[in-house]
């Protein structure tokens, strides 16, 4: 493999910036800043020292730290260059860097990438590098750590391993019928087992693929209702215009918050009605639009709305993605069991933020996984292939088990990276920034 090198910390001044080599001439190319360095370096040493360009002038002073392979990050020699974190020096150290023959710039993921590669972390593990440097939640940080600890990986071996002997009975019963008779007889509380655990892990990774995406509640309702001024009150800023004009707001405006440690995009729409102009008309098919994608809609209900009214806003969101409440609680007191809040004065505000928090999950984050889409997509496979299974079980053949048995392995192995081709490595690796 070629030696790659790249600046590993933001693009950003900062008090310390790395730069990063991984590969067979990485401490060659080292010794081109680093010329004081002693001929044999101490593993996992920090050395101080001098880095100097072309002509020997010094750039600045720092440290380099050497991991030689095997036990480094990538598997292969690595080493770290600690310089201040100015960009435009990061960028002179690494070019010369790149004078070096054999050294080139990393791709993005690359160094994560040779990890993977050289059996040092598992796919999951990988991707759980990205999910972290871009998490924007508290939610995400965890979900994320759980996973690069090697949790999910963890969850998805204690079903694998199973269904592979599994597969081997039947293959066994199928191959060598009078030596494996009997074997086969308890695969269907197998199948059982293995399905159960599947669908629990399916369960997380759809909380997760919440967590990882960010939740997104639509406030919406009649004209004049009070929807801007919530809004500005949970987003903590005047970021809508609050008139008493009916018609105010015309088009969809979004915040960006955390609850309760998820990550959350607000969003206020224009208000619904059956006299709308052409502008306001266009604004209320975008709130439309946007409760189709919402996690939560927020119905904000004016304290005179009729029982025909209430119905007509109601049948814009199903029931299970609906929250109701009745708005400028302070002037008008909330009726019929359902709360009452006030962007004005903050009643209520506390409650409802709670109740978002619970309907969402926020307060369990800590126990997700962040599983992307990827993930969610082969357990989805997996859980389809085992359930075909497990009705062939009693109506067809073991051929036919033994097949979607093979099936479910093969989804697994995509998520584990044991089964995985170069086009989905580099669609993965793409997501990551140049350093990591």
């Amino acid at each position: 493999m070629s030696t790659i090198a790249a600046i590993a910390t933001g693009p950003a001044a900062g008090g310390i910036g790395i730069i990063r080599l991984s590969g067979p001439a990485a401490l060659t190319a080292a010794r081109r800043v680093a010329r004081a360095l002693p001929q044999e370096l101490t593993p996992r040493h920090a050395y101080f020292t001098r880095f100097r360009d072309a002509s020997g002038a010094v750039l600045d002073e720092g440290l380099a730290l050497f991991f030689p392979g095997p036990h480094s990050f990538t598997g292969e020699d690595v080493i770290e260059l600690h310089a201040h974190g100015a960009p435009r020096l990061l960028s002179l150290l690494l070019a010369e860097l790149l004078r070096e023959p054999g050294v080139r710039l990393a791709t993005p993921g690359e160094f994560t990438r040779r990890a993977f590669l050289s059996g040092r972390i598992e796919l999951s593990r990988a991707e759980a590098v990205a999910e972290l440097v871009a998490a924007e939640s508290e939610a995400q940080v965890r979900a994320a750590a759980a996973q690069l600890t090697g949790e999910l990986n963890a969850r998805l071996e204690a079903v694998h391993a199973p269904l592979l002997e599994l597969q081997a009975d039947l293959e066994g019963s199928l191959d060598f019928p009078e030596e494996a008779e009997g074997a086969d007889a308890d695969a269907g509380s197998r199948l059982d087992e293995a399905l159960g655990a599947v669908r629990a892990l399916l369960a997380d990774a759809r909380r997760g693929a919440l967590i990882r995406r960010g939740a997104r509640v639509v406030l919406y309702g009649p004209v004049n209702a009070g929807k801007s001024t919530l809004f500005n009150a949970l987003a903590g800023a005047a970021r809508a215009l609050v008139d008493p004009e009916p018609g105010t707001t015309r088009d969809t405006l979004e915040a960006r918050l955390e609850l309760d440690g998820l990550a959350l995009t607000l969003v206020d729409t224009a208000g619904l009605r059956d006299d709308a102009g052409r502008l306001e008309a266009m604004g209320i098919a975008r709130t439309r639009e946007a409760l189709v994608g919402a996690d939560l809609a927020v119905l904000v209900l004016p304290h005179d709305a009729t029982a025909d009214q209430r119905a007509a806003w109601r049948a814009e969101c199903d029931d299970a993605r609906r929250v109701e409440v009745w708005a400028k609680a302070d002037l008008h007191p909330p009726h019929d069991g359902r709360p009452g809040v006030s962007g004005l004065t903050g009643l209520g505000l506390d409650e409802l933020r709670q109740h978002l928090a619970a309907r969402l999950g926020a307060g369990e984050a800590s126990a997700v996984l962040a599983t992307s889409e990827r993930h969610l997509a082969a357990l989805e496979l997996v859980e389809g292939a085992l359930t075909r299974a497990r009705a062939a079980l009693e109506v067809s053949t073991l051929e036919v088990v033994a097949g979607e048995v093979g099936l479910a392995l093969h989804a697994l192995a995509e998520v584990t990276g044991e089964d995985v081709s170069e086009a989905l490595l580099d669609s993965i690796f793409a997501r990551f920034c140049i350093g990591k």
